[in-house]
């Protein structure tokens, strides 16, 4: 019996076919892939890249891989394509913030032709974002649980007797003439003891917002009139004229679920942050609004701004750039743990020498009953 082999039409159609559902497989793949030659040049791509980079596969063919997937004109810092393929083996490494303020996992493989010879290096960007994102939370959350236990523990230690200094020095000033020379002495130790309190008052505010140590209720509030009543309050000042406050409101009211004590709480921190960091006077805009259901305040002011690597730790518990005595660094650690409460989050935008954006984002409260 003669054994029938394929026309070329049969053939070309039968690759055709191939070639189709091989591209099918790879559009399928939901991270973003290139293979790439040695020139940084894209030979092929997938349509999760495509949707990355917001142009067509076609267009993506030629360009840089740093063009297309970062907007760049030079390699992405700590890409390990070359070395993947100088040393003929696959790499993984990370990029941080290249794209989009995202955080990739990268894993880099040579791809070889019929002799053996590397003719361009498979690129993989895995989007961790998120996953980087919750394991931050997670660890920040940790953090503060564990120090909140012990500030409590040892601010309750240290009230009573902080408490005893305190009244017997108002019993002294009481007893003793103005003019005696050991007046103003005890006039000094009554302000410190004031002062330790104050820290004291702090360490138990700290501790109470930290999970399991607090049993709030949260109830109905309108941060607009919280709001309104804060920046009043924090007008209250010497040098209040120095500070161009402009407050722009998209809404006339923004109902939360939470504690309004506790909101008014995070907005005088925040506000008044604002005007430490503007300490020559400045402008502060304050903006709320309404969007994708989250109830959002801005804090911005022209002050000094926050350098880029002290930002990640600012609400870490204790951490300050203020001058000595003049924060324990506990104000914004409070407000990190009041907005959890909230089932809100702040963030933080800064430019040294142009000054900073506080906004917090707390979910309103039909928003709220509606997921539980």
């Amino acid at each position: 019996m003669t054994k029938k082999f394929p026309s070329p039409t049969e053939t070309l159609t039968f690759v055709e076919s191939l070639k189709k559902r091989w591209m099918a497989t790879v559009d399928a793949i939901i991270d973003p892939l290139m293979i790439i030659d040695k020139d940084y040049k894209i030979q092929q791509t997938n349509q999760a890249m495509a949707d990355h980079s917001g142009q067509s596969i076609k267009a993506l063919i030629g360009q840089k891989c740093y063009q297309a997937f970062a907007n760049r004109t030079s390699p992405c810092p700590g890409c390990q394509i070359q070395e993947s393929r100088e040393n003929d083996q696959s790499a993984q490494f990370e990029l941080d913030g290249v794209a989009a303020e995202k955080f990739h996992e990268v894993t880099s493989q040579p791809i070889h032709n019929e002799n053996g010879e590397i003719e361009g290096v498979l690129q993989i960007y895995r989007d961790r974002t998120l996953a980087k994102r919750m394991q931050k939370q997670l660890l920040q959350h940790e953090k503060l649980a564990s120090i909140g236990l012990l500030a409590g523990g040892i601010a309750h230690e240290i009230n009573n007797p902080l408490g005893g200094i305190l009244v017997f020095s108002q019993m002294l000033l009481k007893e003793i003439d103005p003019k005696d020379p050991h007046y103003e002495d005890v006039k000094e130790i009554e302000a410190a003891t004031q002062r330790c309190k104050s820290i004291v008052e702090n360490l138990l505010d700290f501790a109470r917002q930290q999970p399991g140590i607090h049993d709030d209720k949260l109830v109905s509030v309108d941060l607009i009139p919280c709001l309104r009543s804060t920046i009043k309050f924090a007008l209250v000042t010497d040098n209040a004229n120095d500070y161009d406050v402009s407050e722009n409101y998209q809404v006339d009211e923004m109902m939360v679920l939470g504690n309004r004590n506790k909101a008014i709480q995070i907005l005088l921190n925040l506000i008044q942050n604002a005007f430490h960091a503007m300490p020559d006077g400045g402008k502060l805009i304050v903006n709320a609004n309404v969007k994708d259901e989250l109830a959002t305040i801005e804090i911005i002011d022209s002050g000094v701004g926050i350098p880029k690597d002290e930002i990640p730790h600012i609400f870490d518990p204790f951490y300050t750039s203020k001058e000595e005595g003049q924060g324990t660094g506990l104000g914004l650690s409070i407000c990190h743990g009041i907005a959890e409460d909230m089932k809100g989050s702040i963030e933080v935008e800064s430019q040294v020498g142009k000054g900073s954006c506080f906004r917090l984002n707390i979910p309103l409260a039909n928003k709220q009953k509606k997921s539980a």
